[in-house]
């Protein structure tokens, strides 16, 4: 089901950037790992999306980041995917706000890192709509 949702992007918070590479050089291998999380808060319609990731060399964490994107939505939008006192947000849309963050993490990463052991190393691209098949559901509160 395709939906025409208005948003906007109302932030991004930076929550953790936590490096720890002293035992690291340039051009050593490491291993990444990430993770995704979303909420809704329905009192102001905004969806956070979390994202973390952690670098990690000889099974030490070397950097651990953590980035929240906010995205509001119009309450004529919340109206229409609402079904049964639950709002379901579309996987396109999901995807959407998922690329939101990790466009902001590669430039962060970039930025971050420079004159570090990982300096040079790009956040590899992600086609979110590959990743994001179903809709999330969330409960409505009732306050």
């Amino acid at each position: 089901m395709k939906h025409n949702i208005q948003y906007r992007i109302v932030g991004f918070d930076l929550t953790q950037f936590a490096p720890s590479w002293d035992s690291m050089t340039k051009g050593d291998r490491f291993n990444l790992n990430s993770g995704m999380d979303f909420s809704y808060n329905h009192a102001n319609r905004v969806i956070r999306c979390q994202q973390d990731i952690e670098f990690t060399h000889n099974d030490l964490s070397v950097l651990k980041i953590q980035l929240c994107t906010y995205v509001e939505i119009s309450l004529e939008s919340e109206e229409a995917m609402k079904n049964n006192g639950k709002i379901l947000l579309p996987a396109e849309f999901l995807a959407q706000c998922a690329s939101f963050g990790h466009g902001a993490l590669r430039g962060i990463m970039y930025l971050k890192t420079i004159n570090t052991p990982l300096e040079g190393v790009i956040l590899p691209p992600v086609v979110y709509s590959d990743v994001f098949k179903k809709p999330l559901e969330f409960e409505i509160d009732k306050k």
